[in-house]
This record gives C-alpha cells, structure tokens and sequence, in this order.
C-alpha cells in the first residue's frame, strides 16, 4: 500500500498530460532518452544554431509488409523482383502533399530548409531561439562524453495538420552511436589474419578460385569520417590482394580525416577529441579494408556523412541501389537510443524492398550494450527486423609455423579483454516470424545476432593499415564488414541482383542443418558466454544462441545452399518492413508467409498497443511486490530476469507519461 501511495502523484501527473495531449499535438517520441538531469549541463543560448530533421511516416504498411514478404518467397510472381529508389517513393513514400505541408510550415517559422534527400525526410537548420518559439521546447547542453550536445528536454508540438504525417522529431545533436573497431598493439601477437588466412578458415578460397570474387558487386559502407586512400591501398599490396580503389561519396561536405570537422569537432578535452578521431579514422579504414579484401573484385562505395549516419544510409539507400550490400559498424543502446528505430527503420524496410542487404555489427561490449554494468542490453541500430546482426567470435585458424592458417579448427564466443560479442533480447521489437530454429528462444521478441565471425583482436585478430602502419584490430566491426564481403561473393556466385533481407534465408538454412536434414552450411560455436562488466550474459549452446546466432559461416556450403534453395520455396517469411510499420508473430515451427502488423513495444506496454495506461502501471506494481507473476506482463519485465524492479516500474510510469519509443 505504500508503494501505491507513493505513486498517487504519478496518477495525477499521468491524467493531467492525457488531457494536455488531447489539446495539444506533443512528438512523445521526440526527446532523447540522454538527456537527464544528470547530464544537465546548462541551458543553450538563444544564438546557437542546430541541424534538425523530421521523419514523415511511409504509406501502405500493411502493403509493403506484403511486399516484402512476397520478395522472399519463391512461389511469388514478386519473387526478388525488386523495387527502384524511384517505384518505392511513388508506391510508399509520404504523399508530395504531407512533405510540402512540412517544408511551407518550417520555412513560415523561418527555418532553412536543405534540398530533399528522401521524400520521408526534411533537414533543416536554425536557432535556438526560433526552435523553443516554434516547437514549445526548452533547449539544453548536456553532457555526453566530452561531448556537450543541444537536447530539448520536453515533447515537441507540431500543427494538428501535421499529426498524422510526421513519425518522428530530431531537435537533439546527440551522437546517433558509436563506432565499434577495437585495436591492439600489433607488437603483441606473433600471428594475426590476413585475407588468405580468411579464405582458408571461412571456406571461401574453392569460390575464389573458380573466378567468384565479387565482381560487378557494390559494397557500401556507412562512414562519417573521410580517410586517405593510400592506406587502401598499401593494405592490399602488404598482403596480396588486388583491391579496386574505394569510391568516396559525400551526401554533403567532408568532416575531414577522422571526422575532425564532423562529429569529432564539438570535444573540447584534447584527448577525448583525439580518441574520437583516431576511432572515427580507424573505423571507416577497418570497413572498407576489409570489405573489400572478403571480395577482391567487388567495388567498395564509402558513403561518407559530414553530419551523422543516418544521412549516410539515407544517401546510399535513395542514390546508390546498385550497392546491393550495406555495411554499419556502429551501435546504440536500445534502452536509451530507442527513438533511432524511428530514423532507421523506414530506411532499412526500403533497402530490403531494394533488394539491398544490410549487415549491422551487433556491439562490442557483450550483454553489457548500453554500458551501464547493471542490465542487458542490445544495439538498436541492429534489433530492426530486416537487417542481419552480426556477433563475433575467437577463432583458432591452425596457424601453422610460418603463421598460416590451416583450415577451420574452432570457435568460441568472442569475450576477452577486447570486449565481448553483443548479443541478447530486444525488449523494442517482437519476434520476427522468421526467426525459428532450434535453440531460438520462445521470448516474444527479436533476438541478437543473427550469424557471426571472427572479431576478437586477440584470437586472432585482424591486419589493417592505418595512417601508412599495420594495426591488429577486431570487434564486430570487423565481422560486419567481412561478412558483407561474403553476400557480395553470394550475390556473384548465384548470379543474383541483390538478395535482399537475408534473415529469412538464414533461419531456413539454419532449422535445416539442426535439424539434420540440411547441409552443415553454418559452424555451431557451442563454448563461451558473451558476459560483460558484471552483467551476466548468455552461453552458447546447440544451434542458435544469443552470443554467436546461427554460428558463422562455411560460405563454399553457404553458396552451394543458397543455388539449392533460390529456385524451392522458403517456408518462412521475410522480415516485416519495421518494428513501427510492420508485425510478424511469434514463431516456435515454420510460420506461413502471411503478413501480419507488429505492435511496437515499450516498457509497461502489457498488452501490446503501443501505450501505457494506469491500469498496466497498476499490474507491474502487483508483480513488483510479488503479488503477481511477471507472465502478468512481460514487457514490464525490461531486462527479462523474472523479477519487475523498481528502476523498470519507473521506466514504465515514464512511457506512461512521454509515450512509448522515445
């Protein structure tokens, strides 16, 4: 009873906003999970200026769900058939009426509107002073990592005109996420992989032998920080690969060697400044070496933002369809960077609609995501339904004497002083329809990662070249990047223009071989756990677990599967468009390739309808004091131990009241 009154003024606040939002259109979605009064720093001047976006919604969800479920499935006349920038903007972009009713009102409130990228999309610039009058917000510095970003700390409001056109408001300049790479010293190991050493352990050289290379593939890579090509290129002559040079693109202007003139740029201590510069450098260089080395013969486009990543798969996914495989190495925490799934996810469902095949590093930091020491976390960057999560292992190559690998001896799951393999349960995204086989959890929602790779720098680590030296690195943002190597050798091998969301075809393959009735096309990792910083994590096991997924890949058997199967009807759908758009069920056995619409989830969010009411607030309260079982409503239980607590009970009274994905 105590607890209950304690809460009393939670009630009243949480009746007196539902009134407030039936007066006023507020974007509950729209303020940054970062900005607390524990990084307060001080309020913004009116003077200041920031870069803004606004996210409109895409049009026919259910029908580009079904679209895209068609795109997969080999009995469909839609059978990867895929869609142009151009036929996806006239069939489910915003209506030129819903984008041209945004602009005329931003620029009457005297913003600067940039040219349009993307009919969903509209960046614009202006003060502080004009974005507090015009969206009714408080305008803050917070601190973020030496960083110290502008946030509005309360909803937006926008015209009730506008109200069933806009999905989401940027008004923050927050980092969107962080770049992965993990270096070591080279000096510290004797051995460490090379291209060849790769093709030997993963079982690419019998492809690369008969002539499959890439060739005619485009690979991009998602990138904010420019590099210099020599590195590339002295890459590729220090160990034996013929390299094409990279393509540069830049959606806007450079943000220099490092991002010193991007992201990097606002840090005001010298070392954390040069940190984020030789992170953004190394990352951009690890990508495209890489990418590039797993297909010799592909061409590798950088897509290289001067402002933040989402404007850099905006560019490749609207200007660039011939890269019909995308690579990301950066990561966000779920818990607090939810509202990144409003900014990716249409982005990622018209990719998939593309035939474009995207690849995201699932984090390096284990079950740890959100790098808190408290509780599980995943990279939401990576929990979308149509794209593949990549998680890391240790590998033993059999490196022989004079330090070659010998062929594929083991793995375990990738945890050591390097970091850890991310991997866990989304408490955002429900479980994919495609996501079955054995050893998938029966947990409501989308598990991570899907496949993985090698990605420890220690065993055995990766040869890279940076600024003219030879670096050994690792991380998952190692694995994304050569495993988008691999779907390029795919794409060559079968001869295919673009596979599109791969996921599906995955957990086929998958519930075949551990079911002994498939080809043995993926390594089963059944030693190590991805625990991290005290938080405890998930062991490997049999068949698809939370550390390693699927396993990785023998990708001569992989490629010998997939020509098997791209002519034989796949008993599992694709993924749907996005956790906001689309919803696939839960599924333990092949499901039948029916769309169907995916209810976001948010804590407290008991029975799936995308809001928190009192009476849910009240259920988690009786499960809080064990009056309940947490069965009573699993999404209150945000961390999935069994118990509801009472920093998830706050989280859920906070959705209640800001609205859910914020």
């Amino acid at each position: 009873m105590l607890s209950l009154l304690r809460l009393a003024p939670v009630w009243l606040l949480f009746s007196v906003q539902v009134g407030y939002a039936a007066e006023r259109y507020e974007m509950r979605n729209s303020v940054p999970r970062r900005a607390t009064l524990e990084r307060w720093m001080r309020a913004a001047d009116a003077d200041e200026s920031l870069d803004m976006s606004i996210t409109l919604r895409l049009e026919q969800a259910e029908a580009l769900a079904a679209l895209l479920s068609a795109q997969q499935d080999p009995q469909s006349a839609q059978y990867h058939r895929w869609l142009t920038p151009e036929e996806f903007a006239a069939r489910f972009a915003p209506t030129p009426e819903k984008c041209g009713a945004v602009v005329d009102w931003l620029q009457g409130e005297g913003f600067t509107v940039r040219p349009q990228v993307s009919g969903a999309r509209v960046d614009f610039r202006g003060t502080v002073a004009r974005v507090e009058r015009t969206f009714g917000v408080r305008m803050h510095h917070y601190d973020d990592g030496g960083r110290t970003p502008l946030a509005n700390e309360n909803p937006p409001l926008l015209p009730s005109a506008l109200a069933d056109g806009v999905a989401f408001v940027r008004l923050n300049t927050f980092p969107l996420a962080e770049p992965q790479v993990r270096t070591t010293l080279a000096g510290r190991l004797v051995t460490a992989m090379a291209p060849a050493d790769m093709y030997v352990a993963y079982g690419m050289r019998k492809l690369l032998d008969s002539g499959v290379d890439g060739s005619g593939q485009t690979i991009a890579v998602v990138a904010r920080s420019d590099f210099n090509v020599s590195d590339v290129t002295s890459f590729g002559q220090q160990f034996g690969v013929r390299l094409h040079d990279p393509v540069k693109a830049f959606p806007a202007g450079s943000p220099g060697v490092g991002a010193a003139n991007g992201v990097c740029q606002s840090i005001r201590n010298p070392r954390q400044r040069d940190l984020c510069i030789q992170g953004e450098e190394a990352e951009v260089l690890l990508d495209t070496q890489w990418a590039a080395a797993m297909a010799p013969g592909a061409t590798v486009l950088v897509d290289i933002s001067d402002a933040d990543i989402d404007a850099s798969l905006t560019d490749i996914v609207v200007h660039h369809p011939e890269a019909k495989t995308i690579t990301m190495s950066f990561a966000a925490c779920e818990r607090l960077d939810a509202s990144d799934r409003d900014l990716f996810g249409p982005l990622y469902a018209q990719a998939a609609a593309q035939g474009q095949t995207v690849v995201v590093a699932s984090g390096d930091d284990g079950a740890d995501g959100c790098l808190d020491g408290q509780h599980r976390g995943v990279n939401v960057l990576a929990s979308d339904p149509n794209v593949t999560a990549i998680g890391g292992t240790a590998l033993d190559p059999g490196f022989d004497a004079s330090g070659n690998a010998t062929g594929y001896v083991g793995e375990s799951v990738w945890n050591d002083d390097g970091g850890a393999s991310g991997g866990g349960v989304s408490t955002l995204v429900t479980k994919p329809a495609y996501q079955s086989a054995p050893g998938v959890p029966a947990d409501g929602f989308r598990d991570l990662p899907d496949v993985s790779l090698l990605a420890s720098p220690s065993q055995a680590g990766y040869v890279m070249v940076l600024e003219g030296g030879v670096d050994i690195t690792g991380g998952t943002s190692a694995a994304a990047p050569s495993w988008a190597g691999i779907v390029a050798l795919l794409n060559h091998a079968l001869r295919a223009d673009g596979l599109g969301a791969l996921n599906p075809t995955l957990y086929m393959l998958g519930r075949q071989q551990y079911a002994a009735s498939g080809p043995a096309v993926f390594h089963d990792v059944i030693r190590g756990d991805n625990s991290a910083d005290g938080v405890q994590g998930y062991s490997a096991g049999v068949g698809y677990d939370l550390a390693t997924g699927l396993g990785t890949p023998d990708v001569a058997m992989l490629a010998q599967a997939l020509g098997a199967t791209i002519d034989t009807p796949s008993p599992a759908p694709t993924p749907t468009a996005t956790a906001t758009l689309t919803a696939v069920a839960t599924a333990t056995t092949p499901p039948t390739p029916t769309p169907t619409l995916l209810s976001s989830s948010c804590a407290g969010d008991c029975n799936g309808d995308h809001s928190v009411t009192i009476d849910e607030i009240l259920t988690l309260v009786s499960i809080s004091l064990g009056d309940a079982g947490p069965s009573g409503c699993a999404a209150g239980d945000v961390n999935h131990d069994g118990v509801v607590t009472i920093d998830e009970l706050l989280l859920a009274v906070r959705d209640a009241l800001d609205g859910c994905a914020g």
